[in-house]
């Protein structure tokens, strides 16, 4: 049993990491993004720093933020489907 659960503990190591370094990736990306529109015009009377933190607000809500939360659920279901195949397939 103590092998399933370090095997276990590890999968949730490498996916949290994974997670963290995909959310802090792509958070730095719309902040360049909308750093760049607001250069370019966009954001009307805004200054840089309201523009990006409104954009931003957005994007904590978006599909794109709760589509990383697959990195956890994906492998689990298909670790998860294995098993059940391995016993009963």
């Amino acid at each position: 049993m103590f092998p399933v659960v370090m095997r276990f503990a590890i999968l949730m190591a490498v996916l949290s990491a994974i997670y963290i370094a995909l959310g802090w990736y792509m958070r730095w990306d719309r902040t360049r993004r909308l750093n760049d529109e607001h250069a370019g015009g966009q954001g009307g009377a805004l200054t840089r720093e309201d523009y990006v933190a409104k954009g931003l607000a957005k994007y904590h809500r978006s599909w794109e933020r709760k589509l990383l939360l697959g990195i956890f659920i994906l492998p689990i279901l298909a670790a998860l489907g294995l098993a059940l195949v391995a016993n009963y397939g």
